[in-house]
Parts: C-alpha cells; structure tokens; sequence
C-alpha cells in the first residue's frame, strides 16, 4: 500500500507547489498590468503592445526588417505569443510579460496564420501563407513535431477567387486528432488526423480524404458544440468567399459532415444572394449565440443572416464596406460588426436582426495609408461587457467604444497600420479566449 501512496502523494505535493507558483506568478502580473494587447504591424516590422485598461503605448517590439508580422497568436494558454511573419519563414517568439525575443520557430513555408490551438494535445496549427500546408507547433517546447507535407502540397495555383493572395485559409481542428488544411487555390478542403506513436514520442499525421468546394474557402466557422445532439456534433459549416469577376460566383456558407467512417463530406450549400455579384465577396462568418443563425458579411456592404436550421436566408442587413467579422455580446443582445473598407462599425439587435446604428470610430481628417484596411481583424469585448476595443487600423490608433452610450470614449495613437493580433487578460486571471478574437 505505502510502495503505492508514496508517488502519488509526491505527485500531490508538486502539483501543489506548481499551483502556487503559477498563482503567485499571475497574481504579480495582474498588479503590474491586468490587460494587453498584442497587435502585428506590418508597416514598421513591429508587434504593438498596448495597456488596455490605461491605454497606453507599451511597447513597439522591433522585428527584422521587411518580415511583415501580421497576426500575432498567443502561444496555447502560455505567457508568450507568436508574431506571424509573412514575409519569412518563421515565427517569432515573445515572452508576453518582458516582451524579450526568446527566438524563433523555423517552418518550410511562409505563416498565414494560427489561432487554431488543441489545449488536449498541446498543439497549434499554423497555416502556410505561400503554399497550402500547416505545421504543427508543439506550444510547449516552441518547434514543428509534422507538416502535411504531400507530394502535391508546394503546388500553388493562381488565387481567383475573392479574398487575397494567402495559398491556404485558416487552419482548425474538427475534433480532438481532427483538422484541416484549406487549400484555398484549387478549391479544396483537406482532412487529416493526428495520432502520437507512444513508442517512439512522435506525432504522426495521416490524410483522410479531400473535398472539393465551390470557390476558395475562408474559414470553417466556429460554434459552441457542447449543448447539441450528437449527430450535429459532427457537423460543420464553412465559408466559400465567391468570385466576383470575370465570371461571378456568389459567396456561401457549405454545410459538411464527418462521418463515423472518418471522411469529410459536402452536404449542403447556402448562396448569399445579393443584387449585384460582380461586387459581392464573403471574408468572415460568425455563429449566433443560439448556436442557428449565422451573420455573414460581403464586401458591398450587407450582412446576411442565415438559418442554418432552415438552410436559407432570413434576412439582409445593410452595413458598411468590407463587412466582415461580427462580434456578439450575449449579455446585451448585441452585435457589433467589422466595416473593413469604412470609418464606422454597426450595432445590431441580435433579438430581432435590425440595425440600431453605425459608431463612426476615426476622424476621417486624420492622415491614412491608402489601400490599407480600415478596421483591424481582432476586438475584444471586456468581461463585464463594458467596452468594446479594435484597432483604425489605416490611422494607427486603437480605440474604446462604451457599450452603454454606444460611444468612441477613449483612442490612443500609436502610428503603423496594426491590423491582427490577440488579447491577454491576466486580471480576468482566466486563459480562455472566450472574449477575445485573435481575426480571421
């Protein structure tokens, strides 16, 4: 009995001891700052740090020069972050408290983008900016355990859809060994599986099966799966970002399933049907709280809700230019959507779908880089849903929205073009990105 006690109670006593340490190491960081914000600005090579809650500058932590840093991902649940260079093939690593370097990841493709973390497995995917390919970043230990690497892989059709140069669309995991590689050229979405080989300690990768898609994918839409019956747990939905010239293919929201054979299936397809296409283009789309409605955004400047139940459109909201990512506030019965191409973000009453008005964030007088987007990827909603806070990203200055009075309050200046990144909220002293959006 003791020969079996004995680990255990030893097991106990450092788990207690490591608790400690990682509380009283939280608890520090929450007196010094309770709330940063990493952001990616391409224009000076730097990441931009801010201090949330006193909006103030930080820092501006100088990369290589004429690496781009676009996103900037956190690494897991850890106290670092990932500066995603899309001009260099690798990743920076940031400690988030000191912002020193502690050096870089290596990778044989150009990063796209991450925000796809398995806190199961301890892994993140990072999807190829040049070719259509992620690798698999062990967060713990900082380096590339696989890539799906295929014969196929480096080949890089020309881009003719709607939605940028990027080779692949956002990485995700369907399930805990699940996720796919969007090759975003050639219309394809990829399954692949990851297991771990417990006598050797490597991670293997296996590929499962390809899908064909109408256009380029953007992303697969992420939903709270928790409360749904197990058929639909198998279910996802996907963004076809359409094509709007020379000829005109209206963007989507495809409905796929993973079946119990593990291969990923098309299902059925929902057109965003507006009245003219040759201007229409899909960049983000975002589940409702009640988990049926989807509100997607096209570049004309409307918002579409969909039922994903009745697979159809339920109704058209007239937004700004570049509509992209809506951010919900359950709380508050509220949206607040991203105008990518506009100087104004809308609010929408998610009880009913209508519009209750447009918050103009930036003095249009103010100088900006032409050709550069207006509004960053990445917000964040404050957990007492408070405030709202996002990047003018064309005027360099990041901005607080009081959600009361629906009014810009505060703004900090901070120059460069930042236009993704993510949030850390040691205060909150949780570790959930529940509230925050690193963008898509």
């Amino acid at each position: 009995m003791r020969k079996t006690m004995k680990p255990n109670m030893n097991k106990s006593l450092v788990l207690a001891a490591l608790l400690v340490f990682a509380q009283t190491n939280i608890a520090q960081a929450a007196r010094n700052y309770e709330l940063r914000a990493f952001y990616g600005d391409k224009k000076d090579d730097t990441v931009v740090v801010i201090d949330v809650k006193r909006m103030q500058l930080v820092d501006k932590v100088q990369l290589k020069k004429g690496s781009t840093p676009y996103p900037v991902d956190r690494a897991g649940y850890l106290d670092k972050v990932y500066a995603i260079t899309r001009n260099a093939s690798s990743m920076d690593i940031i400690d988030a408290d000191t912002l020193e370097k502690q050096g870089k990841i290596k990778l044989n493709h150009t990063p796209r983008s991450g925000e796809a973390f398995n806190s199961r497995l301890g892994l993140a995917l990072i999807a190829g900016a040049n070719i259509p390919i992620t690798s698999v970043i062990d967060v713990m230990n900082d380096r590339v355990v696989e890539e799906t690497w295929e014969d196929d892989s480096p080949i890089t059709d020309p881009i003719v859809d709607y939605g940028g140069g990027n080779a692949s669309g956002h990485p995700a995991w369907l399930t805990k060994d699940r996720f796919v590689v969007i090759d975003r050229a050639r219309r394809l979405i990829q399954l692949w599986g990851i297991e771990k080989d417990h006598g050797t300690g490597h991670w293997e990768l296996t590929h499962l099966n390809t899908v064909d898609t109408p256009t380029s994918v953007h992303h697969i839409l992420s939903r709270n799966t928790s409360m749904l019956p197990k058929h639909e747990k198998r279910v996802f939905y996907a963004l076809a970002e359409g094509k709007n010239t020379p000829e005109t293919i209206y963007p989507s929201i495809l409905k796929l399933r993973l079946t119990a054979s593990d291969q990923l299936v098309f299902e059925d397809q929902i057109d965003l049907i507006g009245d003219d296409p040759t201007v229409m283009g899909a960049h983000h789309a975002d589940f409702h709280p009640n988990g049926q409605h989807i509100y997607v955004g096209s570049t004309e400047g409307n918002l579409f809700v969909i039922d994903s139940t009745g697979q159809e459109n339920t109704k058209t909201i007239k937004t700004g230019l570049g509509t992209g990512h809506t951010r919900f506030i359950p709380a508050l019965n509220m949206a607040i959507v991203t105008n990518h191409k506009d100087t104004f973000v809308t609010v929408i009453n998610t009880t009913n779908h209508s519009k209750i008005k447009d918050i103009t964030i930036i003095d249009e007088e103010l100088p900006k880089v032409d050709g550069e987007i207006q509004q960053s990827h990445t917000n964040y909603v404050s957990p007492d849903n408070k405030f709202y806070y996002a990047f003018a990203s064309a005027y360099g200055v990041f901005f607080e929205i009081n959600l009361q009075n629906l009014k810009v309050m505060r703004s900090l200046h901070t120059g460069g073009v930042p236009v993704q990144g993510s949030f850390i909220n040691w205060d909150d002293f949780s570790y959930s990105a529940t509230h925050s959006s690193s963008g898509m």
